[in-house]
């Protein structure tokens, strides 16, 4: 028999305390009303699947046969058991005398709390001075409370304060210090609010606005508290401003949002043993700041609350059971961080039957007091490519935030801000952005000697796995496909990350097949520039190296010279290189993706360009590209034979380039050519590429394509197409 659906519109999945009412609603019905009652979720709204099959009965339900919770906190000062008098001591005697029926759980648990708080004083745990309680006994009396009070008050005490294994106290952050926010004491004000709704002749309209989120009456002019953080300014917090002058707290709100609270009891978990402190919810994690549109500079975050939506209707005994034994895995162990959730979501590490999560951070505002802030909504789906940086974690963990100096915290929160973006889209650009980001921030960890005493260079082993997901953007990425070939370049034998261009522009040395932190400095940090990083490092690989004049097929130079560009690793693309010699490449986004992808293992990876477009000459790279390799070329005939032919670029090219002597470079590459036998080499004109980026240009190897190209363009070898020749 299917039951009658109603959509509540006043009840949404943000902010936490319409979450937590939505829950709380559930609940009171369930409890109360139709045990048979089901909620669900549907575009961030909450249905109410139950007998009741409109607005107005439901809330004369409530009317009839609302029985409050048990919410009672004798730990704290603030209820008001520390006095007779005051009004929170007239709150607790208004229940004691009241014969209403519908009080009585709140009469036996108020006559329990007192005996506890008689006998808790007679033994000598109360405190002197302002203290109500003796804070080294305070653990004792609350276990008291957990053995004196009735099984139906039980959910408030287990949801507000929890006694670890050490016997000390922890709270969850939903719920402040034990029920306490600021100045704020949770159960003295469900009391208040339970009176206003039981006695006040509004009560029927302040619910049905609440259920259908209509605001057609004034509210109390009350404390909102952290569930609502939109009217916790005040009354011009509100977008009703003239109907809010009367006050702006909905009392049913905050006693059904105390009310869903307690379907998070049985929730309470210790399943992070001594590495955790608070008290947790499956779905509670350390605070981050991470991709957090709305944080402040020096704002304390708390803790975070992964609010989960389902779609298909679940009765309170489902809830209860999601609620209490979500998971939220990210490698193989509980989400410990708003990053680690995210990427639990992103790789389908939570309890199937989810659909979205609502995130909340626990952050100070208005005055230091702790409020939920909304953080976004993240749907529940594969995002392929988040569980390949995995290995960043224990490097992140090891470099400490907390203990860097204020740059490299800064780049730490960037780097993390990308992976959150990231593990919450799934986007391919997404995925670029956090290698821009990585590579920010292990630079300014190689730069920091307090950060690399606490960590070694990273390495991410799965490089295979890295170029395949980032395979599809290379299309379309200039500064991509240049930081590619650059970081994928290297030499056979090689330990990995060290056998191309790293221990060139980072100080990086090779430890016994790891890469370690140098002494010194970086022979051509990228910190100076993406030229002049490239230029020095070609001049170190100009140097003399066993082998220069062989390859693995053993084709013999015609003249000799250096070794510049590595064996293996990605082609970068002739316009490319043109892009790089003429200044038309972001290269502040290249060197920082270069830095990035420096720390990956490309060992075993397959990354191919995009097909070769036609090009017109490249100018004075003409000369140069056909040395762009460390293999033989076979250079076509007349005859249509080829011959194989070994080019090496001068050794002295870096160095003269570097000082400006381009037009003395060009020419010797001419007199290589035809030395070499390539036919009717045409004289070099003077070039007006600047020298230091010709400098540059001789790290990045080319296709074979791309070489007979350019040879083509300034020789008679046999070509299908021969562009003009521009200087």
């Amino acid at each position: 028999m299917l039951m009658p659906e109603l959509p509540l519109a006043g009840y949404r999945g943000t902010p936490l305390g319409s979450y937590l009412w939505s829950l709380g609603t559930l609940r009171a019905v369930s409890r109360l009303f139709d045990s048979d009652a089901r909620g669900a979720w549907r575009g961030g709204q909450f249905i109410l699947h139950s007998r009741f099959d409109d607005v107005d009965k439901l809330v004369a339900e409530f009317e009839r046969a609302f029985e409050p919770a048990p919410v009672i906190s004798p730990w704290n000062k603030e209820a008001g058991f520390a006095s007779s008098t005051g009004t929170k001591a007239a709150l607790l005697d208004w229940v004691r005398t009241s014969d209403d029926p519908r009080l009585g759980a709140l009469r036996r648990t108020i006559a329990a709390a007192e005996s506890v708080v008689d006998r808790a004083r007679e033994r000598g745990w109360g405190g002197s001075g302002s203290d109500f309680w003796d804070k080294k006994y305070k653990p004792k009396v609350i276990q008291m409370c957990r053995n004196e009070f009735p099984d139906e008050a039980l959910p408030w005490l287990d949801v507000a304060t929890t006694l670890t294994q050490d016997a000390k106290i922890a709270f969850s952050r939903l719920l402040g210090t034990g029920g306490v926010f600021g100045r704020q004491e949770l159960s003295s004000t469900y009391l208040a609010r339970v009176q206003t709704v039981l006695t006040h002749e509004s009560s029927q309209e302040w619910l049905r606005s609440l259920l259908t989120g209509s605001e057609t009456i004034p509210y109390l002019r009350d404390p909102v508290g952290q569930f609502d953080p939109g009217r916790a300014g005040g009354i011009h917090s509100s977008p009703f401003e003239k109907k809010d002058e009367a006050g702006f707290a909905n009392p049913w709100a905050f006693i059904l949002t105390l009310e869903g609270v307690l379907l998070l009891a049985s929730a309470v978990v210790r399943r992070h043993g001594a590495e955790y402190d608070d008290a947790a919810l499956p779905f509670q994690v350390r605070g981050t700041t991470s991709a957090f549109a709305t944080a402040t500079d020096g704002e304390t975050v708390h803790g975070e609350f992964w609010a989960p939506l389902w779609s298909d209707p679940l009765d309170l005994a489902a809830v209860e059971h999601l609620l209490s034994e979500g998971r939220a895995d990210w490698r193989g162990k509980p989400a410990r961080s708003g990053l680690d959730f995210a990427r639990a979501v992103a790789n389908l590490g939570v309890d199937r039957g989810i659909d979205t999560f609502e995130r909340f951070i626990f952050a100070d505002r208005f005055g230091q007091n702790p409020f939920a802030v909304p953080a976004g909504r993240v749907a529940v789906q594969r995002r392929p490519g988040v569980e390949l940086l995995a290995g960043l974690d224990r490097w992140l963990r090891d470099v400490d935030r907390s203990r860097s100096s204020r740059g490299v915290a800064a780049e730490i929160h960037r780097l993390e801000d990308a992976l959150f973006t990231h593990a919450s889209s799934g986007s391919l650009n997404d995925l670029v952005d956090v290698f821009v980001a990585l590579g920010r921030c292990h630079e300014a960890v190689a730069r920091s000697g307090h950060a690399r005493g606490r960590t070694r260079p990273l390495i991410l082993r799965d490089g295979r796995a890295i170029a395949y997901a980032l395979q599809p953007a290379v299309d379309d990425d200039a500064q991509l496909r240049v930081a590619l070939a650059l970081a994928t370049a290297h030499d056979p034998k090689q330990p990995p990350t060290l056998g191309g261009i790293r221990p060139y522009v980072s100080p990086v040395v090779d430890d016994h097949g790891r890469p370690a932190w140098s002494e010194r400095p970086a022979p051509a940090s990228l910190a100076a520039g993406l030229i002049p990083a490239l230029g020095v490092a070609a001049r170190y690989r100009s140097m003399p190296r066993p082998n220069d004049d062989t390859t693995e097929s053993e084709v013999a130079p015609a003249v000799r010279g250096a070794r510049i560009v590595h064996t293996y690793g990605m082609r970068a693309l002739a316009e490319d290189v043109f892009r790089l010699a003429t200044g038309h490449l972001d290269e502040v986004r290249t060197a920082e993706l270069l830095a990035g992808f420096l720390t990956v293992d490309w060992s075993t990876a397959q990354l191919s360009p995009p097909a070769r477009r036609r090009t017109t000459s490249t100018g004075g790279l003409d000369f140069m590209l056909p040395f762009s390799s460390d293999q033989h070329l076979d250079v076509p005939n007349e005859d249509g034979t080829t011959s194989p032919t070994l080019l090496r670029p001068g050794r002295a090219w870096p160095a003269q380039l570097r000082a400006g002597r381009s037009t003395d470079v060009l020419r010797d590459a001419a007199r290589r050519l035809r030395i070499s036998g390539v036919p009717g080499v045409v004289t070099p004109a003077p070039t007006n590429i600047e020298s230091d980026r010709l400098a540059a240009c001789l790290m990045l190897a080319v296709s074979d394509r791309d070489r007979l190209a350019s040879l083509a363009r300034i020789s008679t070898i046999p070509s299908e197409r021969k562009e003009p020749i521009h200087a």
